[in-house]
């Protein structure tokens, strides 16, 4: 057994702070030897600090009779281990029309599987049985696929606060060394020799034809490129999000990203915060943001013509509107929908992604009325407003008083005044008491319901972003 393989696991568990004891750890296993030894090893550590350990294998039923003695198997290893075994079986066919395609859909099935036991279960962490071999895999996969730096620093030794991975630094043939030394069985899969899977064709054909013509260390050597390649690219997006956080905005009609101050970046940074501007925008978006998307955005971003536009995925457009680049969701009106605002309270409206707070107040507590001209507040009075509040969309026809005039006007016009762009203006909300519109939010509000020297009561309406 090589002796270092325990004191490497618990070096890494230390070193890179995967994991703090006594925290629960759910072992994903597949039967595979990495999840097997990753059993194996967490079992040992148990006996020195002591934590509550469990198992997890999700059966994809994709090799028939085969996939159910995996099952089997880690159900009797488990047992033997004296652990808890959770176990799910997808139907036969489950993962054959999957849009994403089988290995992804097999992939996003058995992470979410592994979510929801560890939840189940209260699992602090899940661990996962990557070795240094499937790194290097991973980059070489990548690299061919195309990739940026992201996905060229290859598995992180952490995802999303749940996953770890304790073995990432560990060979694939020390880790059946182990095995084999502590007399533990594992399982082959028979699809890891498939060759018409584009990662069995690396593993059994890429890597040992550079292993024997050009270097005998490829793994390590690709293995440790991942982590330079990882720890740069960790320090760029640290930039990145400094930099979004003093260009990105988060207003009512979406995120929006002044164009003058994109265009003067280097070409790494602006690539960069783009992505990061379309991840802000569109968090859940499938498949995220690729090469060919990214360079649409800064062509956008070169032109800088008004209107133009590029749409991204379901519902979602990127356009220019004057010198911003803006995110808008295309939220589809409802004509006569309609939110109540009481008094006090709130209104929350997730179409615009807006929330809106009434209260009242004396008029010494109001405070100076010109402020009803703010963006994000406004200041009526509260006894002259003809009925309850509400929020709403505009609709055709709608008219109002703009604080200052003399006379009504129609809502299209004022904005249209305003040089409010066509696609922004459905996603205005509008505060209306009673029949009437009493603020045009972020705009303006009705003349007729100003503060006055004669105000007893003030109505302080603020707009929040969540």
């Amino acid at each position: 057994m090589p002796p270092d393989l325990f004191e490497s696991f618990k070096s890494a568990l230390e070193r890179q702070a995967l994991w703090t004891p006594p925290e629960a750890v759910l072992v994903a296993v597949s039967g595979g030897p990495d999840s097997v030894a990753l059993l194996h090893l967490f079992g040992r550590l148990r006996t020195e600090v002591g934590f509550p350990l469990s198992v997890a294998h999700l059966n994809h039923s994709l090799r028939g009779a085969e996939s159910d003695r995996d099952e089997e198997f880690v159900e009797a290893l488990a047992l033997r281990h004296q652990v808890p075994c959770i176990t799910r079986r997808l139907s036969p066919g489950q993962l054959d029309h999957a849009p994403e395609g089988m290995e992804a859909a097999a992939r996003r099935f058995r992470y979410e599987f592994l979510r929801q036991t560890a939840r189940r279960i209260g699992a602090h962490r899940v661990a996962l049985g990557h070795t240094r071999d499937d790194q290097a895999e991973t980059l070489l996969l990548r690299l061919l696929r195309g990739s940026g730096l992201r996905g060229l620093g290859g598995m992180h030794p952490t995802l999303d606060r749940l996953f770890f991975r304790p073995l990432l630094e560990s060979s694939r043939e020390s880790v059946e060394s182990y095995l084999r030394e502590t007399g533990e069985a594992w399982r082959e899969d028979s699809s890891n020799r498939d060759l018409r899977r584009t990662r069995n064709r690396i593993r059994h054909r890429l890597l040992p034809l550079l292993q024997s013509q050009y270097n005998a260390e490829i793994v390590e050597i690709l293995a440790r490129t991942t982590s330079v390649l990882r720890d740069e690219n960790e320090y760029l997006e640290s930039v990145v999000r400094e930099l979004a956080r003093k260009l990105v905005r988060k207003e009512i009609q979406g995120f929006s990203l002044a164009i003058p101050a994109v265009r003067v970046l280097p070409p790494a940074l602006r690539r960069r915060l783009l992505r990061h501007f379309l991840e802000l925008a569109a968090p859940a978006l499938s498949p995220p943001s690729d090469f060919d998307t990214t360079s649409a955005l800064e062509a956008l971003v070169a032109q800088g013509r008004h209107q133009s536009a590029m749409t991204i995925g379901p519902g979602l457009e990127i356009r220019v509107l004057y010198s911003d680049l803006v995110a808008l969701d295309s939220p589809t009106p409802r004509e006569n929908a309609s939110v109540p605002l009481p008094v006090p309270g709130e209104a929350v409206w997730p179409e615009l992604g807006v929330r809106l707070r009434a209260q009242q107040v004396s008029r010494t507590e109001a405070g100076d009325p010109r402020m009803s001209s703010a963006s994000g507040r406004a200041l009526l009075d509260a006894d002259v407003l003809p009925g309850p509040l509400s929020v709403r969309h505009r609709r055709d026809g709608d008219r109002f008083r703009p604080l200052g005039a003399l006379g009504e006007s129609k809502l299209k016009s004022f904005l249209i005044d305003h040089k409010v762009p066509r696609p922004v203006r459905d996603r205005i909300p509008l505060v209306v008491a009673g029949d009437q519109i009493a603020w045009v939010v972020g705009y303006q509000i009705d003349d007729r319901f100003k503060v006055t020297p004669r105000t007893r009561h003030v109505l302080v309406l603020s707009k929040e972003l969540p």
